[in-house]
């Protein structure tokens, strides 16, 4: 906790939110399935956002208050894994199957490395996170992205690619040996680069496709920042695009929860004077949203699968970790 304490107050945080974060990983706990899952639909997804909550506080299967939960939240998606030969979704056939795949398979593969370095033997933990991250690197398109499907067309997804390369990211830091995995992270970045406009936006599917430009320009950002390209034009000219277009009301229509999951962490390792703007605009507006119970209040805006409050929950509180879950530019100095 101190050492906690001490990046919160480095990198603009406060005792409130280590607060406010341990009230949400006890409504999750008190909410979590009899099988180790959250959620209604989706369980595989909600699992794995909950799980990265657990593991961004530093919550392993040794911790005192947390260890079973975070441990059953494992062998739930261990067992999904071990059932559908390291596929890891609720359902393979619907537009949701990748992005479950991937934040699955990066909770697993940050559990991985933690199990690892603790030397915690989960049974079949292992296989899944290389079949898993294998997966992703197999799915890959032709054009270097990923869409609803595995290698189901060109169309280059910047919201799915995020999951993916996040997860790969995770992958390589587990010390497992993946087929391709370099070729596969140089690819998913130029799919990335070949989303953004001349004004530094990134679009949905491509530069001209706006869609949800503060959102998705986050998206990638985070995407370079986090395979060690932060002076990299594309998330410099992406982060400056958030900087300007951005907003934080929590019940406005027009404030996207999902894209502040991203910019919180792309902004912060973007740093300077636009994260102390950017950290100012969604702190407090974050702390002060937060219910009695330790759940989040629902946004105003209900895209993005944000109708549920586990959902909500765990983005919230994966934003407020944000201070001390990874070294700003990720131990980069830009």
């Amino acid at each position: 906790k101190e050492d906690r304490l001490a990046r919160l107050a480095a990198n603009g945080g406060n005792e409130k939110c280590e607060e406010a974060v341990v009230k949400a990983l006890d409504w999750l706990q008190a909410t979590q399935h009899k099988d180790g899952s959250w959620g209604g639909g989706h369980r595989v997804a909600m699992t794995g956002l909950a799980l990265l909550a657990y593991l961004g506080h530093c919550e392993t299967p040794l911790s005192e208050k947390y260890g079973d939960t975070v441990t059953n939240a494992i062998v739930y998606l261990v067992n999904v894994g071990m059932k559908h030969k390291g596929r890891l979704a609720t359902d393979f056939k619907g537009n949701a199957y990748v992005y479950e795949h991937g934040i699955a398979t990066y909770a697993l593969a940050e559990a991985y490395t933690f199990c690892k370095q603790l030397g915690v033997n989960l049974p079949n933990l292992h296989e899944v996170v290389r079949d898993a991250g294998q997966t992703i690197i197999d799915g890959q398109n032709p054009a270097g992205g990923w869409d609803y499907q595995f290698k189901e067309s060109r169309r280059n997804d910047t919201s799915v690619m995020g999951w993916c390369m996040q997860a790969l990211k995770a992958c390589e830091h587990t010390g497992i040996e993946y087929r391709n995995l370099r070729k596969c992270i140089r690819e998913g970045l130029n799919a990335i680069e070949g989303n953004q406009a001349s004004s530094g936006v990134i679009g949905y599917t491509s530069a001209s496709q706006k869609g949800d430009g503060t959102t998705l320009s986050a998206v990638g950002a985070l995407c370079y920042q986090m395979h060690g390209k932060s002076t990299h034009s594309v998330p410099r000219r992406a982060c400056t695009w958030v900087d300007k277009h951005i907003k934080c009301n929590w019940a406005g229509a027009d404030t996207d929860l999902y894209g502040h999951y991203y910019a919180s962490q792309a902004m912060m390792n973007h740093g300077g004077a636009a994260w102390k703007r950017y950290n100012e605009l969604f702190r407090d507006e974050t702390l002060n949203n937060q219910n009695a119970d330790g759940s989040f209040k629902m946004p105003g805006n209900r895209g993005h699968g944000l109708n549920n409050q586990h959902f909500v929950t765990c983005l919230a509180t994966l934003m407020l970790e944000v201070y001390y879950r990874f070294l700003p530019g990720t131990g980069q100095k830009n």
